[in-house]
C-alpha cells in the first residue's frame, strides 16, 4: 500500500461531491415514477423522503464527528457495534451504490442514445472510474463544475415554471386512471434521488480538518437539495400525469408544454448529471469497498491505493459489477434494489448512532429511533418492489 500523502479536499470541494452525488439522474426520473405511485399524494412522499433523508443526515453527522476513517457507516459500526454488523452495512451500501451506479448510466443512456442505453451506460462507467483512478481531487473538481451545471440548470426550470405557471395544464390526475396513493412506496423512489448527502463522509480523512468539514458538507449539500426538490414539485406537478400516461420523461415535457425548446439543453443538463452523480458514486463505493478489504472483510487487494491515493483496484472491481448489473434489469428495478440497499445501510447507522456515549451526542436518542425505524419502512417498500420485478 502507497505510503504516500493523500490529495485531500476542502469544504467546498466536498459540498460539491455532496451536491453531485444527489443532483444526478434521479431528479430527472423519480418525479414521473413517484407520481405513477402516489398521484396527487406526491408531495407528501417527498416530504416523507426528505424526512428520512433529514433523519439520516442527523445520525451520520454526529458519527462523523467523532470517526474520519472512510468507508461511512462501515467504519462507524466497526467503532459502535462489532465487526459482523459492521460487514452486513458495508455489504448493504457496496450493493445498494453498485445498483445506483448501474441505473444512472442507463438513465444517461436513455437521454444521451435511446435505444443503446446499455452500450452507452457501460462506456461511461468505464471513463468515469479512470477519472477517479487519476486522483481525488480531479474528481473534486470535475464533480463541482457538473454540480454547478446541474444547480444552475434546475434553478432555472422553477424560475420559468413559476413564471410560465399560468400557461400549463391544472395539476390533475390523467382521465381513466386511477392512482392508489401509495405512498411509502413512491417516498422508497423519491429517496433514491436524496441518496448521497452523506458520500462525502466515506472520504472520511480524505477532506480536509474532516470532523468540522464532513459534518458541514453533509448539511449544506442536504438543504440545498431539499430546496431544489421543493420547486421541481411545484412546477413539474402540473406535467406529471402526461407524462405518466405518455411515458415520457417530465422535464421534456415541460417544456414542450410551455413552448420553449429546450429539450437539447435538457438532454445535455441531464447527461452531465447523471455524469456528475455517478462519479462521486464511483468514488464513495470503491472506498468503502477498499476499507472493507482492508479489513479482510472483501479481498484484500481491494486495499491496494495507487500514487493519487485511489483505491484503484476497488475502483475497477465496483465499476465492471456495476456493468454486468446494466445488462441484469430495468431502470426500475435497479433503482428498487439501490434503495433497498442504501435504506438498509442507514438503519444500521442510526442503530451506531444509538450506539455512542452521551458525552458524544448532538442529538436526542428519539431521533435515530425514529431515523432507524422509517429506514427499515421504507426499505420493506423497496423490497417488494424488487421481489415484484424478478
Amino acid at each position: 500500500m502507497s505510503n504516500l500523502p493523500r490529495q485531500q479536499l476542502s469544504l467546498i470541494g466536498a459540498v460539491a461531491i455532496g451536491l453531485a452525488s444527489m443532483l444526478g439522474a434521479g431528479v430527472f426520473v423519480v418525479f414521473r415514477e413517484a407520481f405513477a405511485l402516489a398521484g396527487e399524494w406526491l408531495w407528501l412522499s417527498l416530504l416523507l423522503a426528505g424526512l428520512v433523508a433529514a433523519l439520516n443526515s442527523a445520525s451520520i453527522l454526529q458519527l462523523a464527528r467523532q470517526v474520519d476513517r472512510p468507508g461511512g457507516v462501515y467504519a462507524y459500526a466497526s467503532v459502535y457495534l462489532n465487526d459482523k454488523v459492521a460487514k452486513t452495512a458495508g455489504f448493504a451500501f457496496v450493493i445498494g451504490k453498485i445498483a445506483s451506479i448501474a441505473a444512472i448510466g442507463l438513465v444517461f443512456g436513455a437521454y444521451v442514445l435511446p435505444g443503446y442505453q446499455q452500450a452507452i451506460a457501460i462506456t461511461l462507467i468505464a471513463v468515469l472510474a479512470l477519472i477517479n483512478i487519476l486522483g481525488i481531487q480531479r474528481t473534486a473538481t470535475v464533480a463541482m463544475i457538473l454540480a454547478s451545471i446541474t444547480v444552475l440548470f434546475l434553478a432555472l426550470t422553477i424560475a420559468t415554471g413559476l413564471i410560465h405557471g399560468q400557461e400549463l395544464p391544472p395539476a390533475t390526475v390523467s382521465a381513466g386512471k386511477d392512482f392508489e396513493p401509495q405512498i411509502v412506496a413512491a417516498a422508497a423512489i423519491f429517496f433514491f434521488a436524496f441518496a448521497g448527502y452523506a458520500r462525502v463522509a466515506t472520504l472520511g480523512n480524505e477532506v480536509r480538518n474532516a470532523r468540522v468539514n464532513i459534518p458541514l458538507a453533509i448539511a449544506i449539500s442536504l438543504l440545498l437539495v431539499l430546496a431544489l426538490y421543493g420547486g421541481l414539485a411545484v412546477v413539474l406537478s402540473p406535467v406529471l400525469a402526461s407524462s405518466v400516461a405518455s411515458n415520457q420523461l417530465p422535464f421534456l415535457v415541460f417544456f414542450s408544454e410551455i413552448g420553449l425548446p429546450f429539450e437539447g439543453v435538457t438532454v445535455v443538463v441531464a447527461a452531465i448529471a447523471s455524469a456528475g452523480s455517478m462519479l462521486a458514486l464511483l468514488a464513495g463505493v470503491s472506498r468503502t469497498a477498499a476499507e472493507m478489504g482492508a479489513d479482510e472483510a472483501l479481498p484484500p487487494s481491494l486495499a491496494n491505493r495507487n500514487k493519487f491515493g485511489s483505491p484503484w483496484v476497488a475502483e475497477l472491481a465496483v465499476a465492471g459489477l456495476a456493468a454486468l448489473l446494466v445488462l441484469a434489469g430495468p431502470i426500475s428495478w435497479v433503482i428498487s434494489l439501490s434503495s433497498l440497499g442504501v435504506l438498509f445501510y442507514y438503519a444500521i447507522g442510526h442503530l451506531s448512532a444509538l450506539a455512542q456515549p452521551v458525552t458524544e451526542r448532538m442529538f436526542p436518542r428519539l431521533v435515530s429511533w425514529f431515523g432507524m425505524l422509517m429506514c427499515l419502512i421504507l426499505a420493506s417498500s423497496a423490497g417488494v418492489m424488487f421481489a415484484a420485478g424478478l
